[in-house]
């Protein structure tokens, strides 16, 4: 499979959890999110391995900012779990 496909897959599925509604199945959503952040590493490296580094750096710019909310989200959990809150 090329790694394009795979990015495109990432790109449609983070879409498509993204359009889930934040009422009732929050935990869904942020637990989806959260297998996307997870799937990200092998799929940035499969570009890296198929098509050079400058189309890994693309992918890596355009797949941290559609998940920038995640991101921020989870580096805020991330601090107050270090700072003990």
């Amino acid at each position: 499979m090329s790694s394009f496909i795979a990015v495109c897959l990432w790109a449609i599925s983070a879409n498509v959890i993204a359009v889930i509604p934040w009422g009732q199945p929050y935990r869904l959503h942020w637990n989806l999110a959260r297998l996307l952040v997870l799937a990200l590493p092998v799929v940035i490296w499969l570009v890296g391995a198929q098509h050079g580094v400058y189309w890994q750096l693309a992918a890596l710019v355009l797949a941290v900012f559609q998940l920038r909310l995640m991101l921020r989200h989870m580096y805020r959990q991330a601090m107050e779990k270090w700072r003990g809150r």
